[in-house]
This record gives C-alpha cells, structure tokens and sequence, in this order.
C-alpha cells in the first residue's frame, strides 16, 4: 500500500455486540464470538422466558428450559435462513420446547402442574389486575386442551404479538399454514372461552390493540 495513503488511514473500530443488529448477532456468533451470544441472552431472555410461562405457567423449569433454548440458539445458528428474524426463531423454539416438554409431562401424567399462567411479557412489573387473572386462570385450562400448533400459533400471535408472518417463521412452516393455525387456535380458544366472560373480553382486547 502507498504510504502516504496509509498514513490517512483510520481504524474503524468493531461495533459493541448490544449495538448489533439481530442479523449482525447472529453472523458474530457463527463465528465464535461471544460477547455476541452474550448480547443476544441479553436482548432475548425476558421475551424467551415470557413465551415459556406464557405455555407452561410459573414452572420452576423455565430457567433449565430457557437456557436450552439459547443453547439449540448457538449450534444452529449457522443454519438460521433468516438471521434478521432472530426474534421469531427464538420464540419459536421456545414454544416448540415447551410443547415438547408437556407431552413428556402429560407421559408421566402431570399435565395438571403445567398450566398456572401467571403474567404476560411486559407486565411482570405491575402485575394484572383482578379482571385479568381470573382471565388468565381461564386461560391456561383452555389452552390446556387445544392441539400443539394451534397452542403455539395462538401464544406468539396473541400472547406475544408476532404477526403471521412471524409466526410462520418461527414456527418453520408456510405462512399459510401458520395462518390457519393462528385462526383455527382462536377459533377453538373463543368457543372454549363462550362460557368464560371475563376471558373473552381480555382475548377480544388482545385482538383489538393496534
């Protein structure tokens, strides 16, 4: 290189991993980086834990379950078709998981444990109000008796706001597929909630946000 051209040169520093984009955290960390895996922990936990108990319910699993995830995260990253859809993937997996985890519990015939829902992502903090528990208490006994495509479409699309186009990526399956699911899944969920007023109203306030 001509000298004097490198004397103007200046180094551009690395961008700090929070400051990365999703599709930059993904490709950082097929190459090994780990502050990268570390950003991406960061920047999904609480969201990964949420659609946990968002299946599962205050479960004292959640911890192993969420680290399972994160940890199928970083030996598939390198096969993710769509690094800029992290977000989706990680929900994904998450709702997957959890399904998985009730038919082995269901096998050992404790079905019952798993569905004390207790908060939705972003409410933790303030916790719902009366009207709403005695909406989610109704909640996880319907949910408890849907398939696991429609449980898993309905919690990302309803619980979790992805759209379906989101949801069919995070569900690995065509968007029309993930459609159907998501419709099928509140179709079911409505008539099982007909005699749960409470429940119905929270469900239809859910659909109604912009």
């Amino acid at each position: 290189m001509d000298p004097e051209r490198k004397k103007h040169l200046v180094a551009v520093p690395s961008p700090d991993a929070a400051e990365m984009t999703d599709a930059h955290l993904v490709l950082a960390v097929v190459e090994g980086d780990k502050a990268a895996l570390r950003a991406v922990w960061d920047r999904y936990i609480t969201v990964v834990r949420s659609t946990l108990r968002s299946c599962l319910g205050r479960d004292s699993a959640i911890d192993d379950l969420a680290q399972e995830v994160f940890l199928s995260f970083y030996r598939s990253a390198g096969r993710i078709r769509d690094p800029s859809a992290l977000r989706p993937y990680l929900l994904g997996a998450a709702a997957k998981l959890a399904s998985a985890e009730i038919r082995s519990r269901t096998r050992r015939n404790r079905w019952y444990r798993l569905f004390h829902w207790h908060s939705v992502a972003g409410r933790a903090a303030r916790g719902p109000d009366v009207d709403e528990r005695d909406a989610l208490r109704s909640l996880r006994e319907v949910l408890s008796r849907i398939s696991d495509r429609e449980r898993q479409a309905f919690v990302l699309r309803y619980v979790q706001d992805l759209t379906p186009t989101e949801v069919a990526q995070a569900l690995g399956i065509p968007k029309g597929t993930a459609k159907r699911a998501i419709s099928q899944g509140r179709r079911r969920v409505m008539l099982l909630a007909q005699k749960e007023p409470a429940l119905a109203q929270y469900l239809l306030s859910r659909e109604e946000r912009p």
